[in-house]
């Protein structure tokens, strides 16, 4: 059988699983189980050949769905977690559903339920899918999402927000999710009903409006809330959380902020003391040589159990958070058992949590992408109040790190030791493996350069010079990172410090051997991609 008979045959099984109401585990299990075999291209396919058929049969479409939704989550998961080959697997699959959207022509309802999958595994939907959704809607499909029939959108939501708990965070990834392809303008118009609506979990969820990426759906928001509040009071949850986005915007969307604050703190209701529950465990990830750290919380709340996550990015700032709610004891020990292991993640205090998303929100505002929502939910569980942007620099941050120790643990002998050791960090640290360079431009500058050894010094000699402030940072947060970890690799972030400070420092090095490992690792891997797409180029014809 080929691969999409196979996924059709299981999308048959998972219709008539939903059509009965409940969820086995089974079905549960297949979205990830077809990932985690990389069939999530396959699966896009199936789903576009049956919603494309005269007749598609509704059943199998929607389980195609919820497969597909089921697969990105997972993928997005191990990505999170530092798995490279999950990444791939993401933007392989966006660029699968961009490629049949935009051959392809399918029905409004298929449209918004690939649009919603794509976002919930957080993925900006591409140009193809957002044009097909704006033609869907332009042919009249809006007003199932902005239609004031049947009670208005927010009334439309109550049942919703009552099946996810009346947890605002989940309602607002459920609602952004289902418009993620939407323009700005209708984005805005369901965003102002949303904060509108009397049911505190919709309109404390419309405040995640506030960091789409275009400010049109945030300023609905705030008019909203003033209006609304001309009217009846709102939840003091709904300012304190006003108050804690406030720095992660722009500046130039935090003067109709402060408006707002100023016009909603005399209308509110007291204050509910929340319990966030008690902090179990607290790892990072090492940081991987793409620029990527994932940061994990366990909380017990009551007898169950809560996983956060963050996903940061050298060049985003924090990309992903999420926590997943509501687990068994037995099944978040496992997975934080799993996370230790693949990524080899460590443990690490509080301190480092927030010094770690103070720099990453530093980058979002400077790269003008405002975090995820559910930063806001992540930062709430771990108590870790206002936090504030502060961009630290790899020099401030390794100057830093080796203020506590001896001056002959810092001076030019033991840092030209750890020069020395930097050529043995990948047999101490799986995830040095990723640190290597990549890009077009890499690729075009080895291309004609013929043995293995020439194109290392091609790499050494024009490449690392200028990017030396990036591999700098690099080492200054695996220090970090590394310290205070409590095991013998742990003792190791001393010499990524000293490193990270000689390269910060742009003083003349005559030799750094962390440059040749790095080297090494981007010719084989350029090698690696190049024998990859000899191979797959006769399946392509």
């Amino acid at each position: 059988m080929t691969p999409r008979g196979a996924i059709l045959q299981i999308a048959k099984m998972v219709g008539q699983d939903m059509a009965r109401g409940a969820a086995s585990p089974g079905v549960l299990a297949a979205g990830p189980m077809l990932a985690q075999t990389g069939a999530t291209p396959d699966l896009v396919a199936c789903l576009v050949a049956e919603a494309g058929k005269k007749r598609p049969t509704d059943r199998i479409v929607d389980a195609c769905c919820f497969l597909l939704e089921g697969a990105l989550n997972d993928l997005r998961i191990a990505g999170n977690g530092g798995d490279t080959e999950a990444r791939a697997g993401l933007a392989e699959a966006r660029q699968a559903v961009e490629t049949a959207v935009a051959v392809s022509p399918l029905p409004p309802k298929v449209l918004m339920l690939i649009a919603r999958a794509v976002a919930q595994a957080g993925l900006e939907p591409g140009a193809a899918l957002k044009e097909a959704t704006l033609a869907a809607m332009e042919a009249g499909f809006a007003e199932d999402v902005t239609s004031q029939r049947g009670g208005g959108l927010s009334d439309q939501l109550a049942p919703l927000a009552a099946a996810l708990g009346n947890d605002p965070f989940a309602v607002h990834a459920e609602i952004a999710a289902s418009g993620a392809a939407f323009p700005p303008e209708h984005r805005a118009a369901m965003a102002a009903e949303l904060a509108a609506s009397s049911i505190e979990a919709v309109q404390e969820a419309a405040l995640g409006f506030l960091l789409d990426a275009d400010p049109a759906p945030g300023l609905a928001v705030l008019n909203a809330l003033r209006a609304h509040a001309r009217r009846q009071v709102v939840p003091s949850r709904v300012v304190e959380r006003l108050v804690s986005l406030r720095p992660w915007l722009p500046p130039a969307r935090q003067p109709n902020l402060d408006a707002a604050i100023r016009a909603l703190r005399p209308r509110t209701i007291a204050p509910v003391v929340r319990n966030e529950g008690e902090i179990k465990a607290l790892l990072a990830s090492l940081c991987d040589g793409a620029g990527a750290q994932s940061l994990f919380a366990l909380l017990k709340r009551g007898h169950r159990f809560a996983l956060a996550s963050v996903l940061i990015k050298a060049d985003v700032g924090v990309a992903d958070a999420w926590v997943r709610e509501d687990m068994a004891k037995r099944e978040a020990e496992s997975l934080i058992t799993r996370i230790t292991v693949e990524t080899e993640a460590v443990g690490v205090p509080i301190s480092f949590v927030a010094r770690r998303l103070s720099d990453a929100l530093a980058t979002n505002l400077a790269q003008n992408v405002p975090p995820p929502f559910g930063l806001l939910q992540v930062t709430e569980a771990l108590g870790l109040g206002l936090l504030q942007p502060a961009a630290l620099s790899a020099l401030e941050l390794a100057e830093d790190l080796l203020a506590s120790l001896a001056p002959e643990e810092t001076g030019p002998m033991a840092a030209r030791q750890a020069h020395l050791e930097s050529a043995e960090w990948p047999q101490l640290f799986g995830t040095m493996a990723s640190w290597f360079e990549a890009g077009e431009g890499v690729e075009a500058l080895l291309r004609p350069i013929p043995s293995r050894r020439q194109r290392v010094t091609a790499v050494r000699e024009r490449v690392l010079p200028v990017r030396r402030p990036y591999w700098a940072e690099r080492c200054a947060w695996m220090a970090a990172t590394l310290k205070g970890a409590g095991s013998e690799e742990s003792e190791e972030w001393v010499n990524f410090a000293l490193v990270a400070h000689d390269l910060a420092s742009g003083e003349p090095l005559g030799d750094i051997p962390l440059f040749d490992v790095i080297a090494e690792a981007t010719v084989d891997a350029c090698a690696a991609l190049s024998s990859t797409r000899r191979r797959e180029a006769p399946r392509r014809r």
